[in-house]
């Protein structure tokens, strides 16, 4: 019960640090916790700093620990293929984020497979909306992510008062066809 009251009195926290129409960079508080919930699996991420424009997390997903580094607080990483092609993104174009921003980058990685290849990718702030998920009800930037030449989409609802998303809409890379939501049930705040 005690994480589920958290969101709404750290929203309020909170409340006064982003306008309705822009939101400046910045990582969630160290220590933060961030409990997110899909159909496919479970994810905790605590926030653990911050290495430039990358937001640091220690997550566990259905118990595998892993070190998440989250590029500008929107496209994250676990593995060296994820970081190459977040590093690869030239994010620091959508900030301050601001309905409109748009960019399209070339990035180029060596998959887990081993092979190269070459993606052009498109990342616009889409619009500043409510989206509710079960911690709550919150102000986010919509920023939708995509491919050239694929039809499947990547969507993040970013939330300048918690420094995170709290909704991602993905494919599942399991089946293409299909797409994995990802919402936020409880976000606990740092230990002081």
């Amino acid at each position: 019960m005690k994480s589920f009251l958290a969101a709404p009195l750290l929203v309020i926290a909170f409340a006064g640090t982003a306008s309705a129409q822009t939101a400046s960079f910045k990582c969630p508080v160290n220590g933060t916790q961030f409990t997110y919930k899909s159909a496919a699996f479970d994810k905790i991420n605590t926030a653990t700093g911050q290495d430039g424009n990358v937001c640091l997390f220690a997550s566990t997903s259905n118990g595998k620990a892993e070190a998440l580094r989250v590029h500008w607080g929107l496209v994250g990483s676990v593995d060296a293929q994820g970081e190459s092609f977040a590093g690869g993104l030239d994010l620091k174009a959508l900030w301050p984020l601001k309905v409109g921003n748009t960019f399209t980058s070339t990035v180029n990685v060596v998959g887990r497979d081993g092979k190269s290849y070459t993606s052009t990718v498109t990342m616009t702030v889409a619009a500043y909306e409510k989206v509710t998920v079960p911690a709550g009800t919150f102000d986010a930037f919509r920023v939708e992510e995509t491919k050239a030449g694929s039809a499947h989409r990547n969507v993040h609802w970013w939330v300048p008062a918690l420094a995170a998303s709290v909704k991602d809409s993905f494919p599942d890379w399991r089946d293409l066809n299909k797409t994995i939501v990802l919402e936020l049930t409880s976000v606990k705040a740092a230990a002081r």
